[in-house]
């Protein structure tokens, strides 16, 4: 055995060991499941292992299945209330007097000033602080209405940009949510899809996931002021009366925990550098007066501001039970959607009809993988029982690729698993078909091997070349099943290169397969 066999058997025992080392998370599930030990939660992520183990798709593991649809209008009515609050602001700062300013029913912003005098001052500190197209004027009680809006165009901005952020923010609470591969994907213009394998408590993950969150700070209104103020409800129902205008939102927050004071819960905030500047100025310049904390419109506590508060920290109190209080940490550090969701469809996917898909999937490929060999082995005789320990190596890499990419196993993957075991022999039999051919013209068997290998090469590559096109396009393309079924074959693919090119060869050059007759092939 020359210097380069042994280079090539020491190239593919390294690469065979990092192919078990990645499979061993895997591995240890699987023989936890066996025996009947139980499988922890660190089990499931791999701990601190360089890999995790494979992920079961929702075909197959069961979970929940929802489709949400985003209700974007209500971002652009937002957006055009936090326009109208910064103009008022920007008006009162100009020393321009406004007695209110709204959103109305077709969606424009509506801003009453206390005389009309101030009319074109108003209209030209409008212009140079904002985009809205000027709607027209109108005159109620004796005062000036201006109305403003904004384009069909930057509406439908708004809406797209709305149903992006939401499929980020739910991205992001899912993830927190501690759910292994769930598919998040924007079917349409406003609908999302979700799919999280593993998870049975659909109502839970409603809560948390689709939770609006939207955070404000507002000031409760001096005693016998009512002007500049809306209704909302606290947390028993009742009607409470708060400032119109925001000081404060959720986007100031860059941290959520939960924690106690006093033996009571509460949700700790830290809040972003700028926030805390913000927050810091608010407090110290309102000392005395109640500073509303309101959740998706419902006021949970309104403290007294006894003195300026730095250091970028405050709290949300209100009674909370624990599970309540973790929900509303996780959506809160997540960050609120930009408009709600409204729940299309629902429903939770049973395990039993994947363990029965896995359990059949697992069968068809073991009956294909004994076929092949057994067919390999009488066929070609000893070259065939080594192309069955190739066809077992290429398996095991291609399973251990996936464990190393972090991929989700599907029902369409266990088919492109099956689809590998047969391409791969394929690609033996092209290798061998050719070896035969150099026998029987009369060529030696190093001289056979060295020309079928080299003739067969690129028609390997071809053939694997253009399928593995196929899967890269059916991965950029396609979405969730699809996708899975593009990564299985698309990896084995190149394990099958791999192992026809490289471990074939080397089994041919550190074994003489000889028959009594010649090349046992």
């Amino acid at each position: 055995m020359n210097a380069d066999v042994k280079r090539r058997i020491a190239i593919l025992a390294a690469v065979f060991v990092t192919a078990l080392l990645f499979l061993y998370p895997t591995l240890s599930v699987i023989t936890k499941k066996l025996t009947g030990s139980e499988i922890t939660a660190e089990d499931l992520i791999g701990g601190d292992w360089i890999s995790r183990p494979i992920s079961l798709g929702l075909d197959l593991s069961g979970g929940v299945h929802l489709v949400y649809e985003v209700v974007a209008s209500e971002a652009v009515t937002a957006r055009l209330q936090s326009e109208a609050t910064s103009l008022r602001s920007e008006l009162r700062t100009e020393k321009v007097p406004v007695t209110r300013a709204i959103v109305n029913s077709k969606n424009e912003i509506e801003i009453t000033l206390l005389t009309d005098r101030t009319l074109e001052k108003a209209k030209k500190i409008i212009q140079e602080n904002s985009r809205l197209e000027y709607r027209g004027i109108d005159t109620e009680s004796g005062r000036v209405k201006i109305r403003y809006g904004i384009s069909e165009q930057e509406v439908q901005s708004i809406e797209d940009t709305a149903v992006s952020q939401a499929v980020e923010t739910l991205r992001n609470r899912v993830d927190q949510f501690g759910v292994s591969e769930p598919l998040i994907q924007r079917v349409g213009t406003r609908r999302i899809n979700l799919q999280m394998p593993g998870v049975k408590d659909i109502e839970a993950v409603k809560q948390v996931v689709g939770k609006v969150a939207k955070l404000e700070f507002r000031f409760l209104p001096r005693a016998g002021t009512n002007d500049g103020t809306i209704t909302i409800k606290d947390k028993e129902g009742s009607p409470v009366q708060v400032e119109d205008v925001v000081q404060l939102t959720g986007a100031a927050v860059e941290d959520a925990r939960v924690s106690f004071l006093d033996a009571e819960l509460e949700v700790g905030l830290t809040l972003t550098a700028e926030g805390g500047r913000q927050f810091a100025k608010l407090t110290g310049d309102n000392v005395g007066r109640n500073l509303a904390i309101i959740l998706d419109g419902v006021l949970y506590s309104s403290p007294v501001i006894r003195e300026r508060i730095s250091g970028g920290r405050c709290s949300i109190s209100g009674g909370f039970r624990m599970e309540e209080a973790k929900q509303l940490a996780v959506v809160l550090r997540a960050g609120a959607l930009p408009a709600p969701l409204e729940v299309l469809e629902e429903r939770t996917v049973g395990p039993t009809l994947g363990a029965e898909s896995i359990r059949r999937g697992v069968v068809a490929i073991l009956i294909g993988f004994l076929l092949v060999i057994t067919f390999m082995a009488v066929y070609y005789r000893k070259s065939g029982v080594v192309s069955a320990f190739i066809l077992a190596i290429n398996i095991i890499l291609l399973l251990a690729a996936l464990s190393a990419f972090g991929a989700t196993l599907t029902l369409p993957g266990l088919a492109g698993l099956a689809l590998t075991v047969g391409m791969a022999v394929d690609a033996n039999v092209i290798i061998f078909e050719r070896i035969r051919e150099e026998i029987a013209n009369g060529s030696s068997r190093d001289a056979a091997v060295d020309t079928g290998f080299g003739k067969a090469f690129s028609a390997i590559i071809d053939s694997n070349i253009t399928t593995l096109l196929v899967g890269l396009i059916l991965y950029y393309f396609g979405s969730g099943p699809i996708r899975g079924f593009a990564v299985t074959l698309s990896i084995g693919i190149l394990c099958t290169i791999f192992c026809a090119t490289f471990v074939a060869r080397l089994a041919f050059d550190a074994f003489e397969l000889r028959a009594k007759d010649g090349l046992s092939i």
